[in-house]
């Protein structure tokens, strides 16, 4: 077995969107794993532990590889530890225009510090030697913490020609929910990374008094972003009492 496909997903595997796109490729030498233990990390890890390929896929239940994206993940991971590949909006609407800049890494192949969970790839012994995925971190920076890890003794290769189409938000009210649920896992990342509370707290006022995460060029936009930015503080506001409150 070449590649384990791992998906974290509450839906049955005849409704995963993703199996069928990778069943459209010329590619067959690859597992798929259904992983639906909570939190996603765990999910993840679950997969990763069970896999029978030394290369690891992560993509999400809705994300769509586009034709030869197992055949050029397969390549990459011949010789670099990691893999970010690029992801694509697939609507032309606000979300592409304007607020999925991190999607892509842009058209050439270099080292890169990130990789996202809807598009990415690690090889087992890599991911098994920083110390698989954090389950005590559900949905929100989880790929930002592993790619900390990985980038301490590896690197994270991008190829732009391993193709994900993967939706970032399907509404402007879908946008600020998922904004609030990032970041309520904010202050546990920032723990993570050494931050003490009263700079985590300065961050956080920071953010919502700065006017540069208000205004943008047009007024829908600036409605947007606006939300988007009070959605983002009050998420982490939320994780740093819950921290609080847990600690008691």
């Amino acid at each position: 077995m070449d590649i384990s496909v791992v998906i974290p997903t509450l839906k049955p595997r005849g409704e995963v969107e993703a199996i069928e796109h990778l069943e459209q490729g010329d590619f067959d030498d690859y597992e798929v794993l259904i992983q639906d233990e909570y939190p996603v990390t765990k999910a993840r890890n679950e997969g990763a532990r069970a896999a029978q390929a030394e290369k690891i896929v992560f993509i999400d239940d809705d994300s769509r590889p586009r034709e030869g994206y197992l055949r050029r993940v397969s390549e990459a991971l011949e010789t670099e530890d990691a893999l970010s590949g690029r992801t694509v909006h697939p609507h032309n609407d606000i979300f592409e225009s304007e607020l999925t800049s991190h999607y892509d890494f842009g058209d050439e192949p270099r080292y890169i510090n990130r990789f996202w969970g809807c598009n990415m790839a690690i090889r087992k012994e890599v991911l098994a030697d920083v110390g698989w995925w954090d389950e005590e971190m559900g949905w929100g920076h989880e790929e930002k913490e592993l790619a900390d890890r990985v980038i301490e003794r590896y690197r994270i290769y991008y190829e732009p020609e391993a193709v994900v189409d993967h939706p970032y938000a399907n509404s402007i009210s879908d946008y600020w929910l998922k904004q609030y649920k990032l970041e309520k896992q904010t202050p546990y990342y920032w723990d993570r990374r050494g931050m003490p509370v009263q700079q985590q707290w300065l961050a956080v006022i920071k953010s919502i008094l700065n006017p540069l995460h208000y205004v943008r060029r047009t007024p829908k936009l600036t409605l947007v972003k606006a939300g988007g930015t009070l959605a983002r503080g009050a998420g982490r506001i939320m994780g740093l009492a819950s921290k609080r409150r847990s600690q008691r």
